[in-house]
């Protein structure tokens, strides 16, 4: 999205809920992300710009980042072992300063971590993060909207519905640093399972 009200002109990445999913879950964790991330001002994490709510619509624009995903911009410009390693410590940055906030992410992977013309790492997409010592809601939001997890970078503990801790992520960011390395994810999960 554009905004052009006179005092700024910049694009953003404008994010909604789906209207058709409509469902409380949903909107509680659209709540819940934008609460989670007015407390990260990191600048490898795309930056919350507003927050609000039109006609019962919640909204939130956030940093519009233009780029490509970690490792479609390593695969890109051909990054030896050590640049890719570089272009890594970013992210690991960026989930530390998450994890200092007591905020789990729970969604790291490639898609969720881009890569700007400049050059610059940007994690993304806090909509399934979790707030350590907030099991309680969590637990209601999973049971009501199921688990929100991308199976190949889940943890055990996510897969298998276990209390997550820091240790979830840190799962997460050594299956990304693996395929990163190497151009292949470390296991293929079967279909269906």
């Amino acid at each position: 999205a554009r905004r052009e009200d006179g005092a700024h002109t910049r694009d953003v990445a404008l994010k909604l809920p789906h209207p058709w999913v409509g469902s409380q879950v949903v909107l509680e964790r659209f709540r819940r992300e934008r609460r989670i991330l007015s407390t990260l001002q990191h600048p490898h994490i795309a930056q919350v710009l507003d927050a609000g709510d039109s006609g019962g619509q919640p909204w939130l624009p956030l940093e519009y980042v233009e780029g490509r995903t970690i490792l479609e911009h390593a695969s890109a410009l051909q990054l030896s072992v050590p640049e890719r390693l570089r272009l890594f410590l970013p992210v690991l940055r960026a989930v530390q300063h998450a994890h200092a906030q007591l905020v789990i992410h729970r969604d790291i992977k490639p898609a969720n971590v881009l890569v700007d013309g400049n050059g610059s790492v940007k994690l993304l997409d806090f909509g399934v993060a979790k707030l350590l010592g907030d099991e309680a809601s969590d637990t209601a939001l999973t049971r009501e909207g199921g688990p929100a997890l991308t199976p190949q970078y889940a943890s055990p503990e996510q897969l298998g519905g276990r209390p997550l801790g820091v240790a979830s992520d840190v799962y997460a960011l050594g299956v990304l640093l693996y395929e990163l390395l190497t151009g292949r994810p470390p296991y293929q999960l079967p279909r269906g399972s």
